[in-house]
């Protein structure tokens, strides 16, 4: 049910970690069956940031106080954790941007019908989602009468709607260009355009039938009929200097569909998630029992070690030399990793008017501010999981 006012007063707010912990109970009695998945991972998260992970003790010199800061689970569906994983991606994404060249972010999706079988057959499904997409756009790619290059592309999965629902699709952020046929040369792209959508959508919907049919025929007749159809929904847009859509991917990488946002509670024992639309850009409001968020929240769950973002083409990891061809093309630094980079340095003429750089000193560990008085705090003692935690010192923080 969609409301577009929210609740009236008498109102309270939890966290979704809170609101996950309060009502874990509720669930497991309801749905004795949950997957153990589902199990072990809510499990996990719900010991997030408390003694049981260990932790360590700080003192503040300055108000005499001493507190207690929880390790994080860093489980990659938890609503706390995250942070600074998503930060290091953006940052090392960034490094391999390429400038000038425009960027367009192209989106998947599948017809809401096949969602329930991608949901039943979780890792299958969405291997062939990754799979049908990324060959639908190199092999259009690759078309002489259209681009006539092979590209380099990053995917990265959603399997949720701003609603919460299960709705699986891919994000792919693409180099508005690509390298030509025989890799001698950088085909850019013509007037702003990479693909059309419509082919796209068509072939991506056949590929997704046939790798169906071959590598998995016994399931292929639990599809709907009507799914081969329907049209499959491709979009495509101009994404600029490619900043903005990392910027976006990097904001639900290493959580699920959600941050750790604050939620209202009404009074009739229901929440209220509020959403922005996706067509209309205008915000919206959806009341949910508590288990029935519970249950939106858990279907993200994905199976363990599956990777949720992969690299096709030339940025494939297997495909260094060609991504550094690229760059040469493009008159960019190539990409090494450290030990490349030390061996480039140690082989490399020093210059005599070039004094060589003091390193830096190493970074002082971390003093979080203190919760009353906001002065960085020192660090007394760790502990670590499945140990108590240390009891209060009796003296004063140095």
């Amino acid at each position: 049910m969609d409301t577009s006012a929210a609740g009236g007063g008498g109102t309270k707010s939890l966290t979704v970690h809170q609101l996950l912990g309060q009502w874990a109970p509720a669930y497991r009695e309801r749905y004795p069956s949950m997957p153990l998945r589902h199990r072990q991972v809510l499990q996990k998260i719900l010991l997030c940031r408390t003694p049981v992970l260990g932790g360590q003790l700080f003192g503040c010199p300055d108000c005499h106080q001493f507190h207690y800061r929880y390790h994080s689970c860093n489980d990659r569906h938890c609503p706390q954790c995250g942070h600074a994983d998503a930060q290091d991606w953006l940052a090392r994404q960034q490094e391999r941007l390429l400038f000038p060249v425009p960027y367009f972010l192209v989106t998947f999706t599948v017809p809401e019908a096949l969602r329930l079988f991608i949901r039943s057959h979780l890792r299958i499904g969405l291997d062939l989602l990754f799979a049908a997409s990324a060959q639908a756009l190199q092999d259009l790619a690759a078309n002489p009468k259209r681009l006539g290059a092979q590209l380099g592309m990053l995917g990265v999965l959603h399997t949720w709607a701003r609603s919460l629902i299960f709705h699986p699709h891919i994000h792919y952020l693409i180099p508005g260009g690509g390298l030509s046929l025989d890799g001698r040369t950088w085909v850019p792209v013509k007037d702003n355009f990479l693909l059309h959508h419509k082919p796209l959508s068509e072939h991506f919907r056949t590929l997704f039938k046939a790798r169906l049919l071959k590598e998995h025929p016994d399931l292929f007749t639990q599809v709907p009929e009507g799914v081969w159809e329907k049209s499959w929904n491709v979009g495509c847009q101009a994404a600029g200097s490619g900043l903005n859509a990392l910027r976006y991917l990097s904001r639900y990488l290493f959580k699920t569909a959600t941050a750790n946002r604050t939620v209202p509670l009404l009074p009739e024992g229901k929440l209220l998630w509020t959403y922005r639309q996706s067509k209309t850009r205008k915000f919206t409001s959806l009341k949910l029992e508590p288990l029935e968020f519970m249950s939106r929240f858990l279907q993200h769950i994905l199976p363990p070690g599956y990777a949720r973002v992969r690299t096709f083409g030339w940025l494939h990891p297997a495909a260094k030399v060609r991504a550094n061809r690229v760059r040469a093309l493009l008159k960019q630094a190539p990409l090494l990793t450290p030990q490349e980079q030390q061996t480039w340095k140690s082989s490399s003429p020093a210059s005599p008017e070039t004094p060589t750089p003091t390193p830096a000193p190493d970074p002082l560990p971390y003093r979080p501010p203190c919760p009353v008085c906001r002065k960085p705090m020192r660090l007394i003692k760790v502990w670590l999981a499945g140990h108590p935690p240390p009891a209060l010192p009796r003296n004063r923080p140095p």
